[in-house]
């Protein structure tokens, strides 16, 4: 309880007193029409409408046939006054006809140990001053003392990347304070840096207003603007996409308010709706820095929505480390699904913070103890008041160093897939702790700078969809399932004979590629499950079991219905075949795999004769004129390392040019080794002569 006494005495009371419990109520995919029926009931059992799930964002056209994929439209939202009233109403639901689960809402708390007020003279801004340690970490000459080097390798990171306008990242959370001087500020075009704000609760307040604090605290620590000076009194932070100080603002903040009134508190299905917002308005990543103890179906089915569409969630762990650490914590335990990132807290020591939850999927952690961070220009309505800034502790201030590499990578690289962050941020860790990884601190200490250097210009990237090629009767035992929704499961009351059948697919390495290359399965476009016979849930579920030479192979499992009364390994003739299979038959198993590795070198031909274009390297032309001979006529086109065309030549008569690197606007190309590409039959012969500008 530590934890909530310090958020009530700092911010705001996160309680849950005279706040109205929501009932989650799921209708079957046929049962459109007894929305009005059940509805009726909700009179006598004392419920209000909140209407449906959907309402108020856009009809997505993606396919809703696979069980973990969400379907707004047939989700009805109820208020109860109390919670036995809500856990009564659920129960009714879950015995009508045509609704196919319900469920009480989840209530999740700010994820903060602890704010403290600044102590000691006023500094510059807090990055120079050494007290943004998770930055860049000074060890024993830091104002925090601890290991040098033992941080997210800002400064490394940021040669690489400071963010885009162009990516989006959303903050579900209490809002954000829009005036703050080290958060707003414009665009490139104009527009602001904070947009796109909304309320998905049921209150009318506006919906950027922070009146609690937790939100303008993570907005700070995942993208206050970088290098654009002092403020309050010489005082000013650094954000980890924050821009450049200059004409890049960095990466574009989108608050989502998901606390009720002026609480800190959220429920499930708010949570659930500013997910789907959030990849509604096209953002790469949400950080969602809450958590508590129990579990919701419903905000697990909106994690795989939002990652379907786009939009990957980075969750907080939790602050049960003084405790029950390796209890499971959610949203963030649903990271073992591959369904969101879990970040725990570390120190300037490079541990485990003493309070940070460590329970199932944990990914990495990240700094989380005395982060200085941006506090709102105004006092919360507990009255707290801090001087534009405050160091404040917990998993909630972890998850946004997560969120604001992402928006680092997502700048860096826009072909990633928004499952391709949460395997990327475990390859590039630190490994801290036990070797390997752990249960304490998961892959190791989150490194921005590794990240970027794995989808530098010289990686390749490839994402490749397989149908299986090969499925084998594996075992035979009784599946257990331990929740409701999958029709056929239900009528045998959720335990059945079924066979396991093991699925496989072969995925061959594209020559792009150099021998040693990186591979992962990504949860959005697969659709087999785990090797078990006991399943929580049913969720996407894959392994890379063999690499090879310039192969890999990846498995799954499915199971197929041979209850004895369904009939000996047929069902009645009521029941679709189709139906025997979970989720779905062998030959619609899908598999969706990441390629990340190094490029194969170009091959620099000789001239002669050839059926198609060819591609040859070019000097540096920072240090060289390049000259260029071949077919007299022949167009000539030059790239960069990332396949984007510079500049266009054409041979003179006598068969040869000379590009002084500059690019087809006239500027000056940047250094590095660039491509060029013969279109005739022929392949331009290169001679370079030295720079006589």
């Amino acid at each position: 309880m530590r934890y909530v006494a310090l958020v009530l005495l700092l911010l705001g009371s996160p309680a849950f007193a005279g706040t109205p419990w929501d009932v989650v109520v799921a209708l079957a995919p046929d049962a459109a029409g007894r929305a009005p029926a059940i509805a009726a009931v909700a009179a006598p059992l004392r419920l209000t409408a909140r209407g449906r799930l959907s309402d108020g964002f856009a009809s997505s056209p993606t396919a809703r046939a696979l069980p973990w994929r969400l379907d707004p439209s047939r989700i009805l939202l109820f208020a109860a006054t109390d919670s036995v009233q809500a856990v009564v109403a659920a129960a009714a639901f879950a015995r009508m006809p045509g609704v196919s689960w319900s469920e009480v809402a989840a209530w999740r708390e700010p994820a903060v140990d602890r704010i403290g007020r600044a102590t000691g003279p006023a500094a510059d801004p807090l990055l120079a001053d050494t007290r943004q340690w998770g930055l860049s970490n000074a060890g024993a000459a830091g104002v925090y003392g601890g290991r040098a080097g033992a941080d997210i390798h800002a400064r490394d990171a940021w040669t690489r990347s400071t963010g885009s306008a162009g990516v989006r990242l959303a903050v579900a959370d209490t809002g954000i304070d829009p005036s703050h001087p080290d958060l707003a500020g414009a665009l490139p075009d104009g527009s602001p840096r904070i947009a796109l704000a909304r309320d998905v609760t049921s209150d009318a307040l506006p919906a950027m207003a922070d009146s609690f604090g937790h939100g303008t605290l993570v907005a700070g620590v995942m993208a206050a603007r970088t290098g654009e000076g002092p403020h309050f009194d010489s005082l000013g932070v650094a954000g980890v996409c924050g821009g450049d100080g200059a004409v890049n603002p960095g990466c574009m903040l989108v608050p989502i308010r998901i606390t009720r009134g002026h609480t800190g508190s959220a429920s499930s299905t708010d949570i659930a709706r500013g997910l789907l917002y959030a990849a509604e308005v096209g953002a790469r990543a949400v950080n969602l820095s809450f958590a508590s103890p129990w579990p919701s179906r419903l905000e697990r089915l909106a994690l795989a929505e939002a990652l379907a569409r786009g939009t990957v969630t980075v969750c907080a762990a939790g602050n049960r480390g003084y405790t029950d650490g390796a209890a499971p914590q959610y949203p963030a335990a649903h990271a073992a699904d591959g369904l969101c990132v879990q970040v725990g807290a570390s120190d300037p020591w490079d541990d485990r913070a003493v309070f940070s939850s460590y329970g199932p999927g944990l990914d990495l952690v990240a700094p989380g103890v005395d982060i200085w961070t941006t506090f709102m220009t105004y006092p919360s309505s507990a009255g707290a008041v801090y001087d534009g800034y405050v160091a404040a502790s917990g998993t909630s201030f972890a998850a946004p160093f997560a969120t604001g590499t992402i928006g680092l990578l997502a700048a860096s690289r826009p072909g990633l897939a928004a499952d391709d962050f949460q395997p990327l941020l475990r390859l590039s860790a630190d490994d801290i702790g036990a070797p390997g990884p752990d249960a304490f601190t998961g892959a190791g200490r989150l490194n921005a700078a590794r990240a970027l250097e794995w989808v530098g210009p010289d990686r390749a990237l490839a994402h490749r969809e397989v149908v299986a090629d090969t499925w084998r009767l594996a075992a035979i035992d009784t599946l257990r399932l331990d929740e409701s929704g999958f029709t056929l499961l239900d009528r045998l009351g959720r335990r059945a004979l079924t066979q396991r059948w093991e699925i496989s697919a072969t995925i061959t390495v594209p020559d792009s590629f150099a021998d040693s290359t990186a591979s992962w399965v990504r949860v959005t476009g697969t659709n087999t499950l785990r090797d078990d016979f006991h399943l929580a849930w049913l969720a996407p579920w894959a392994v890379i079991e063999h690499v090879g030479a310039r192969t890999l192979r990846v498995r799954g499992s499915l199971h197929r219905l041979i209850d004895a009364r369904l009939g000996d390994s047929a069902p009645d003739t009521a029941v679709d075949t189709t139906l025997l299979w979970i989720p779905v038959p062998p030959e619609s198993a899908r598999f969706a795999i990441t390629l990340l590795g190094p490029r194969a070198a170009p091959a620099v031909s000789a001239p002669g004769p050839g059926p198609r274009p060819r591609i040859t390297l070019a000097p540096n032309p920072a240090r060289e004129i390049v000259r260029l001979r071949g077919v007299p006529g022949e167009r000539v086109e030059i790239f960069d390392v990332r396949a984007r065309r510079v500049a266009v030549l054409v041979l003179s008569g006598v068969g040869d040019a000379s590009w002084d690197g500059r690019d087809r606007s006239g500027r000056v190309a940047a250094p590095g080794v660039y491509l060029v590409r013969a279109s005739g039959r022929r392949d331009a012969r290169l001679a370079w002569l030295p720079r006589h500008r």
